[in-house]
């Protein structure tokens, strides 16, 4: 997968009512497969998939999405979101343990530039929680008090599009000598800027209140201030 979607998705989806609880199937991505096995020896593409589930397995005993969401709607009456996602942040420890198999088994799979673009993203994801949980989740608590996640649902969509117009990614047309860079380049820097300006504008014009949309482009320029 490249960096790029990956970031963004991580973004959009930081914020969202409907988070993701299912990871990619690996078996959909059979270049991976030949990739992994041909560079760090028979089994390795196993190993890594072994850990993937490990690793989902792992992060739903630490966040169950259904029983936040009643506790963030409970909260909202009495105004202690902060509370609810200062408990989760501190559990951010916990969740990059159950990563850490994961990264670890997917490193013979990948190119010396590559394995720096995983740092990268890794790091990336540092940054997002960072963002997420300052002061406590303090940001979150405001996003949610706008109905910030009800704001991003009404405009998948469009972030959709400013995601596809910008980056072409299709799993169907993997092949085992087509895998995408994951290197990190001008290029993949400028469109996460193109993406940022373009994701802004949707949920400025989309929405009623222009706070998410604030939010969001400041959590871009937040990873960003390091020059990525």
């Amino acid at each position: 997968m490249k960096w790029l979607v990956i970031f963004t998705v991580l973004i959009v989806g930081l914020c969202q009512a409907d988070l993701p609880t299912e990871l990619p199937d690996l078996d959909d991505f059979d270049a991976i497969k030949e990739r992994c096995d041909k560079k760090g020896g028979e089994g390795t593409y196993e190993k890594v998939k072994t850990a993937q589930e490990q690793a989902q397995t792992c992060v739903k005993g630490i966040i169950n999405v259904d029983k936040i969401k009643t506790e963030v709607e409970e909260a909202k009456k009495t105004g202690s979101m902060d509370e609810v996602f200062g408990k989760y942040c501190e559990k951010r420890p916990q969740i990059k343990d159950c990563l850490q198999k994961v990264y670890d088994a997917v490193q013979p799979c990948l190119e010396d530039g590559e394995k720096k673009a995983l740092n990268l993203t890794i790091d990336i994801v540092k940054q997002i929680g960072d963002f997420a949980c300052y002061r406590d989740g303090d940001r979150l608590a405001l996003f949610f008090s706008v109905s910030g996640p009800e704001c991003l649902n009404s405009r998948v969509d469009g972030i959709k599009n400013c995601i596809n117009q910008t980056v072409k990614f299709n799993p169907a047309t993997f092949s085992p000598n087509s895998i995408p860079n994951l290197k990190v380049d001008k290029k993949k820097c400028d469109d996460l800027s193109t993406i940022q300006n373009c994701v802004v504008e949707d949920l400025e014009k989309g929405c009623s209140d222009t706070t998410p949309a604030n939010i969001v482009d400041a959590l871009f320029r937040f990873v960003k201030k390091d020059g990525l």
